[in-house]
């Protein structure tokens, strides 16, 4: 699976917000643009995604601009991932009785990323905690 340069500059946003929460003053699409380096027209397409999926919340007029609308504590990659680029392997590449073995592999390895990514939260990203190690045998 690759992660697209749209969702990586969803994740560079919501950082963005994240960083600027306790202000509680709305960031204009061209502040976040130029601190994360992000193509400005094409962030503001993916600000339009993340409204929609309730990530972030738009407010109007001069001083207006973009807020997180849920704390950095309860928004996760996952939820990124799948506002801007979907479910994980969802369709599947090919879903026909000819894979089912890969169908059923493809399935489970969704599962596993989808647990995984779902443990990274924004509020711990940005601060450097990151999420347990992790070992597996």
């Amino acid at each position: 699976m690759n992660i697209s340069s749209r969702c990586e500059y969803a994740c560079r946003a919501i950082i963005e917000l994240a960083l600027n929460e306790r202000t509680e003053q709305p960031l204009t699409s061209v502040s976040i643009a130029e601190r994360r380096k992000i193509p400005v027209k094409y962030l503001v397409h993916i600000l339009v995604q993340l409204k929609r999926a309730g990530l972030v919340r738009s407010v109007r007029g001069a001083q207006g601009g973009y807020l997180l609308s849920r704390s950095p504590d309860d928004i996760t990659l996952l939820d990124l991932i799948e506002a801007i680029d979907g479910p994980i392997l969802d369709p599947l590449p090919i879903n026909d009785d000819g894979g089912a073995e890969l169908n059923r592999a493809w399935e489970n390895a969704a599962r596993q990323l989808s647990r995984v990514m779902r443990e990274y939260r924004i509020r711990d990203i940005i601060d450097g905690t990151g999420r347990p190690d992790m070992y597996y045998i």
